[in-house]
C-alpha cells in the first residue's frame, strides 16, 4: 500500500513568529483518502538537514471529518519557539487502535519553509540559529581569519578607532518572549510576575564619536527551586513584656482607655482583650475544653479507693517489690494455679454476664411512678436475665397495680424481651413482650370468669352460665337469621305490621327522587347581578334516557334576572340540548312565551326577559303528529 502526504491548499510557507497560520495536510493510501476513524494517536515529526528536531501531537477531537483523511497542523507558540527560519521536512505517524502504525508518506518526506520576518535582521532582536548553523558559521569565520592573518601585510596607520565609551542597562517586563515591549524602561532590575513572566534587558552602547547602539535580550522566570538547607539559629530575642491580666469588665465599652501598657489584658466574660498599639484587641474566648479534665469530686472519689501513705504499716523501704516477689515465688510453699483451669476476665463464656439485681438489692429493672415500662424494656441492650418491678403509677401500666417478676432478653441488641410476673394486689399472672420495639401487655384470665368442666360454669353435658343452661346451635331452627350474615326473607319483612323497604327499594327511590342543586353552581350572566339566597333549583336524573329534568325559581338581588348559567359538572361529564323535533322550553310567565337555552362553556345558559321560574318542555314525534309535554330537561353523556 502506497501512502501519500500532501498540502490541501499548496501553502507550504510560514512567516517566522506568525502563530496564526497552519498547514493543511491530506493523508491518502493508494490515491484514496485514509480513514482516521480507528486512529489512536497522530504525531507530526519535524526535522531539517541536520536531523530530527521535534514532534507535535494532533488532537483527534478537533478533526471534523475522520473519513476524508485531512488534518490541520497549527503553527503555535510552541512550534515557533523551537523552530527558526529554515527549510524543514515532516512526516505524519498514525498509530491505530490495534497497535499498527502508518507513516506518511511512504517515499521521502513533505517539505515546508519558515521565512524570516522584518525583525530578523534589524538588530532589535538577535536572530536565533541552530547549534549546527552556529558551528558552521564559526568554522567559516575561523578559516577566513586564518587566511587573513597569513596574507596580512603592514599597511598605513589607520584612523583612530571608535570604541565603546559607556554601556547602560535598562529593564522592562512583558508577557511576550518575542516582541520587544514599547512601555517605559527602568534603570533597576524588575521581578517577574505570573502575568508578566518575561524580563527584557536593553543595553545602550555609547561610542567615542557620540553614536549609540541598542541590543535587547529576553529572559524568563524559572521554576521554583527545592527548599534550601535550614539556616543557623538566630540570637535569643529580648525579654518581652508578657501578658498581665489587670481585671475584668462587663462589656467591651467599659474597658479603660487610659493608663494602659502594651500587653495589658482584661476579661469580658470569657473573652480576653489585650491592649495592643493603643487599642483593645479581642483575642477570643479562653474557656478551656474540660472534656478531658477530671473534676475535683471525681478525683477525690478515685483517691478514696487508693492506699494512703499514712495507712501503710511499713515504710516503702521494707516492702518487697513485684520483681522480688516473682523471684522468690518458687521458694514459697504453695502450688500455683493451673492457668488453663482458671476463669479470665476475657473468658466471657465461663462467668456471669451481669447481675440479676442492683447493688442495693433492688430489682435490676425498676420502673418508678410516672415512668414508662416500655422505655425500660426498649432500653435493654444485651441478652440476659433481670429481676423486674413496676410501680402501679407507671405511666403506661394498663392495670394500675404493681407488677413484680423477671425479665429475660434473648437478643444481643435488646430488640426482643419477655417479662413474666404477677399483679401485686390481685395476684393475676401478666406478661409483657417487647417484640422489636412493639410492647404488648397480656393478662391472665380471671379463674372465676372462665368455663370449667364442672361447677357453676361448665361445659360438661349441658353448658351453663350461672347454672342457667345455654341454647346449643344444634337446637336452633335451621332458618334462623344471624346478624353477622346475609339473610333472605322470602316471605317478606315487616315492622309493626308494616312492610319494611329493602336497600334495593331505597336505591330505586333515590334514583328517581328530585334533588336540590346547591346555589353555588348557579350564576347570573347579564348586568353583573347575583343570585339571591331565596332561589331554588331542583333536578332529577333519568338514567334510562340519559336526561336531567329540572325546575327552578330564581331571584336576583336586583329582581331583574335576564339570564343565568347552571353548572352540572358535579353531576355529568358533558351536557347537551335535546335534538328532538320542535323542542322548546316554555315559560310559566305571561311576559314571554318561551326561554332560549344553549350550552355556554360546558354550562347550561337560560335567558329571557326576565327569567324567574321554570315551566315545561314540549316536543313532537318525527312526523309532528303528536306533542309531548314534560319538565324541562337536557341530555348528558355519562354521570360523574
Amino acid at each position: 500500500m502506497s501512502k501519500e502526504l500532501a498540502f490541501t491548499d499548496d501553502n507550504d510557507v510560514v512567516k517566522y513568529l506568525d502563530t496564526t497560520t497552519s498547514l493543511n495536510l491530506a493523508l491518502t493510501a493508494d490515491g484514496l483518502a485514509f480513514d482516521l476513524t480507528n486512529a489512536k494517536t497522530i504525531v507530526i515529526k519535524i526535522a531539517n538537514d541536520d536531523g530530527y528536531i521535534m514532534d507535535k501531537s494532533i488532537d483527534l477531537t478537533k478533526i471534523t471529518n475522520l473519513l476524508n483523511g485531512t488534518i490541520i497542523f497549527l503553527i503555535d507558540q510552541e512550534v515557533m519557539t523551537t523552530l527558526v527560519p529554515d527549510d524543514y521536512d515532516i512526516e505524519v505517524w498514525v498509530t491505530m487502535n490495534d497497535g499498527t502504525q502508518a507513516i506518511f508518506p511512504s517515499d521521502g518526506t513533505l517539505g515546508f519553509s519558515i521565512e524570516e520576518n522584518l525583525m530578523s535582521d534589524t538588530g532589535e532582536v538577535i536572530p536565533t540559529i541552530t547549534l549546527n548553523d552556529f558551528k558552521q558559521q564559526f568554522d567559516d569565520l575561523s578559516s577566513q581569519m586564518e587566511n587573513a592573518v597569513h596574507n596580512v601585510q603592514k599597511g598605513d596607520q589607520g584612523n583612530p578607532g571608535n570604541g565603546i565609551k559607556a554601556a547602560n542597562n535598562q529593564y522592562q517586563l512583558s508577557d511576550s518572549p518575542v516582541t520587544v515591549p514599547t512601555g517605559n524602561w527602568s534603570d533597576t532590575i524588575l521581578a517577574t510576575t505570573d502575568q508578566l513572566p518575561y524580563l527584557w534587558t536593553k543595553i545602550i552602547f555609547t561610542y567615542d564619536d557620540g553614536t549609540t547602539k541598542e541590543i535587547n535580550f529576553v529572559s524568563s522566570r524559572g521554576d521554583t527551586g527545592s527548599q534550601g538547607p535550614i539556616g543557623p539559629v538566630g540570637p535569643q530575642g529580648k525579654q518581652g513584656n508578657g501578658l498581665v491580666v489587670r481585671g475584668k469588665a462587663d462589656k467591651e465599652g467599659n474597658l479603660p482607655t487610659i493608663g494602659n501598657n502594651q500587653g495589658d489584658g482584661y476579661l469580658v466574660g470569657t473573652n480576653l482583650y489585650i491592649w495592643i498599639d493603643g487599642s483593645w484587641q479581642n483575642m477570643g474566648s479562653i474557656t478551656p475544653d474540660l472534656a478531658d479534665y477530671v473534676k475535683v469530686t471525681d478525683m477525690n472519689n478515685a483517691l478514696n479507693t487508693k492506699v494512703n501513705v499514712t495507712d501503710m504499716r511499713k515504710p516503702a523501704s521494707d516492702v518487697a517489690g513485684i520483681e522480688e516477689v516473682n523471684a522468690k515465688q518458687d521458694k514459697i510453699g504453695y502450688t500455683p494455679a493451673d492457668d488453663s483451669k482458671v476463669v479470665h476476665t476475657t473468658d466471657t463464656s465461663n462467668w456471669q454476664k451481669q447481675k440479676v439485681t442492683a447493688d442495693n438489692g433492688q430489682p435490676g429493672i425498676y420502673v418508678n411512678n410516672g415512668k414508662k415500662i416500655s422505655d425500660s424494656l426498649i432500653a435493654i441492650n444485651q441478652a440476659g436475665f433481670w429481676s423486674f418491678y413496676a410501680n402501679s403509677g407507671a405511666s403506661d401500666n394498663p392495670w394500675s397495680d404493681s407488677i413484680k417478676g423477671f425479665t429475660m432478653c434473648d437478643s444481643t441488641d435488646g430488640h426482643w424481651s419477655a417479662t413474666v410476673g404477677t399483679l401485686e394486689a390481685s395476684g393475676n399472672y401478666v406478661s409483657i413482650v417487647n417484640d422489636n420495639g412493639t410492647i404488648r401487655f397480656n393478662k391472665g384470665s380471671d379463674d372465676s370468669k372462665v368455663a370449667h368442666l364442672s361447677g357453676a360454669n361448665n361445659f360438661d353435658t349441658v353448658p351453663t352460665v350461672n347454672n342457667n343452661p345455654l341454647l346449643l346451635a344444634s337446637s336452633l331452627p335451621a332458618d334462623l337469621a344471624r346478624t353477622s350474615q346475609l339473610a333472605n326473607f322470602t316471605a317478606g319483612l315487616q315492622s309493626g305490621g308494616v312492610s319494611v323497604a329493602t336497600s334495593d327499594d331505597l336505591k330505586s327511590v333515590e334514583k328517581s327522587a328530585w334533588r336540590q342543586l346547591d346555589l353555588s353552581n348557579i350564576s347570573t350572566t347579564v348586568g353583573g347581578d347575583s343570585v339571591s339566597s331565596n332561589s331554588n333549583f331542583i333536578y332529577k336524573i333519568d338514567t334510562t334516557n340519559n336526561r336531567i329534568y329540572f325546575n327552578f325559581i330564581i331571584f336576583s338581588n336586583s329582581m331583574n334576572t335576564q339570564a343565568f348559567e347552571v353548572n352540572f359538572s358535579k353531576i355529568a361529564h358533558q351536557i347537551s340540548i335535546p335534538t328532538l323535533p320542535n323542542f322548546k322550553m316554555k315559560a310559566r310567565s305571561t311576559s314571554i312565551d318561551s326561554y332560549d337555552i344553549r350550552i355556554n362553556s360546558g354550562n347550561l345558559e337560560i335567558y329571557g326577559s326576565p327569567v324567574t321560574t321554570g315551566g315545561f318542555a314540549e316536543y313532537t314525534n318525527s312526523n309532528n303528529s303528536t306533542w309531548y309535554y314534560t319538565y324541562p330537561f337536557i341530555t348528558y353523556d355519562t354521570l360523574v
